[in-house]
């Protein structure tokens, strides 16, 4: 018998090297037919159940083989790995932590756990695994991109930037190591050092569509916008279908008036891919940004004649055409047909109801932006766009939703400590803002016109004014919600976290905007807030001597792609250094306003630190 299942194991395992895992599974069956607990028979079972897809079997098999052999080291790697892939994160995390005290020599266990406690956001632990990782296999770029990627999680970028530069010593050429090396200076506002980490891991052979992403980036932050747009381009020869890369490049195209038409790869790869139904939507998107209805009615008519799949999106594109063509009652049979085929599809639901909007059936557009609201009760668009229908309907509710008086905030910005006056600080402020405008034109999907606005997260830049602003701004924030309500039943108001302190405050976004010539914000929202802002860094004399409301910031009116002709219900007039906060579901823009000199702004996004 000892020699019949010798021979038998045998067979299995040359199945399973051979990657005949049906046959494994069938040889395994038959030994543990006469010897059910032969732990090499369960644990090969397992692999070649884990291998077929069959999760109910591989934990069968481990589950059975760990009851025999409960201190096998590979038993406990694999069945860890398994378990973590399949999102069964703590029992894993109990298999290989007893992997780690059985093995602690072996480099896979260090990287199977620390990997683990990586996606159970226990990165503290994770890079400590990982730390241990390294000193067992010094020559693997992936174990030093771990620990990197651990530490940066675990909030200590410094002790990141060491482990790159300590896996670049002993791995020089190594392209991941450089590509690691230039995310983490990218992530800290050293655009330079990421450009140069970029085209060298470039250089060694790396490649992805988020390398020419990110280095267009960098790029841009360096102030070579041009540069920036072509590198992005570039890389769509490489990844013609990468939706995020098509973006970039078209955005840079636009943001730096490169020469050419900036949706031109894009309609060029939708043609190329006709049933890519993203592609043709994102070009139609760019193209209605553009305010280009020509050719965007004659790709839209391309892509539904294109054998691409009937999205809803792009139906949904299809019955706002017949609205713009007059054909009011079309267009709205088109959406109620496209309701009953995906009722549960909020996006056709809010396109619906803004269409309503705007041929003034208010009733409808409410009742639809509700249904929204039900699935998604802080979605801030629909919000906003639920207080328009409740003011065509002369609803009171709208008070209520949207107080233009409780729910604007004007609070001042203190200078640091080393200032003269709040106007000196300013005025270094709006200095060092000014060399942050690399682009030539506003972005292609923003409430930005006759302006520029800086690239990503403002508050990501090294420069110590920039940091600095940060916290004058943290300071001036926290000041403000402790003046806040908490009311439950609002849905801004039950979003404020009593005590929060400046360290609390967390940011969605941040950015700079300055405006010149007659330059304005079209009216809008902000869908990733709680708490959007504006804050005055440089004010025209023509603006803050006006004795008009050019330049001021205005609320209440809703954009003007809705044809409303409603006026603004509120208006405050910019003062330097003055912060003003508002629900981010409230409409608000500038008043246009003419000077030479220019105006400029902080803009940021919060939200609740509890959400």
């Amino acid at each position: 018998m000892k020699q019949n299942l010798r021979q038998d194991l045998q067979a299995i395992q040359q199945q399973l090297m051979a990657g005949r895992f049906q046959d494994g599974v069938r040889l395994c069956r038959q030994v543990l037919s006469y010897a059910p607990n032969e732990p090499n028979a369960l644990y090969m079972m397992g692999v070649a159940a884990a291998q077929l897809g069959d999760a109910n079997g591989t934990r069968a098999a481990f589950d059975a083989a760990l009851k025999v052999t409960p201190n096998r080291v590979d038993l406990l790697l694999n069945y860890g790995n398994f378990l973590r892939e399949t999102g069964a994160l703590e029992r894993a995390l109990q298999l290989l932590l007893r992997a780690s005290e059985l093995a602690p020599k072996t480099a896979g266990v260090w990287q199977s756990l620390s990997s683990t406690q990586f996606r159970l956001e226990r990165f503290d632990e994770a890079l400590e695994s990982a730390q241990k990782l390294v000193s067992l296999a010094p020559t693997d770029a992936a174990a030093w991109e771990l620990a990197a990627g651990a530490a940066q999680r675990a909030g200590n970028r410094d002790r990141a930037v060491q482990l790159i530069s300590s896996g670049l010593e002993k791995l020089p050429e190594s392209a991941k190591l450089h590509y690691a090396r230039g995310q983490l200076s990218r992530e800290q506002g050293d655009f330079t050092a990421a450009n140069v980490a970029y085209e060298r891991a470039q250089q060694l052979g790396f490649t992805s569509a988020d390398l020419f992403r990110n280095n267009a980036e960098a790029l841009l932050e360096v102030g070579r916008p041009l540069d920036a747009a072509a590198f992005a381009r570039a890389g769509l020869a490489h990844y013609p279908t990468d939706i995020a890369l098509h973006q970039a490049a078209t955005r840079l195209h636009v943001e730096s008036k490169a020469p050419g038409d900036p949706v031109g790869e894009l309609i060029k790869a939708a043609r190329l891919q006709k049933t890519n139904a993203a592609l043709w939507e994102t070009a139609i998107g760019f193209l209605k940004y553009l305010d280009r209805p020509d050719d965007e009615q004659q790709l839209l008519r391309e892509a539904l004649a294109s054998g691409s799949p009937k999205t809803p999106r792009l139906l949904s594109l299809e019955a706002i055409a017949q609205a713009d063509a007059g054909n009011r009652d079309q267009m709205m049979r088109t959406y109620e047909g496209l309701l009953a085929r995906f009722p549960d599809d909020a996006s056709v639901k809010f396109d619906f109801a803004i269409q309503l909007l705007k041929a003034s059936v208010p009733e409808r557009a409410n009742q639809l932006f509700d249904e929204v609201l039900k699935a998604s009760p802080l979605d801030q668009m629909a919000l906003g766009f639920k207080s328009t229908a409740l003011r065509l309907m002369g609803d009171n509710r709208l008070n209520d939703l949207v107080d233009h008086d409780a729910m604007v905030f004007k609070v001042d910005v203190p200078a640091p400590e080393g200032y003269a006056s709040r106007a000196e600080y300013f005025a270094e402020v709006a200095s060092v803002l000014e060399s942050l405008h690399h682009t030539h034109a506003h972005p292609i999907d923003q409430s930005v016109r006759g302006g520029t606005q800086t690239n990503g997260f403002l508050f990501r830049i090294a420069h110590p004014v920039v940091k600095q602003l940060e916290q004058q701004i943290r300071l001036a924030v926290a000041d403000a919600l402790h003046r806040f309500p908490i009311d439950g039943t609002h849905p801004f108001w039950r979003r404020n976290v009593a005590g929060t302190q400046a360290a609390d405050i967390v940011f969605s976004g941040a950015w700079s905007v300055r405006l010149s010539g007659q330059g304005f914000h079209t009216n809008h929202m902000h869908p990733k807030g709680w708490i959007s802002s504006a804050l005055y860094i440089a004010v025209p004399d023509e603006v803050s001597g006006a004795t008009d409301d050019a330049g001021y910031i205005q609320f209440g009116a809703p954009e003007e792609k809705l044809g409303l002709d409603l006026p603004p219900i509120r208006t405050i007039k910019p003062e330097v250094g003055s912060l003003v906060l508002f629900p981010s579901y409230m409409w608000h823009g500038t008043i246009p306003f003419s000077s030479e000199q220019p105006r400029i702004t902080v803009a940021f996004d919060i939200v609740p630190h509890n959400e």
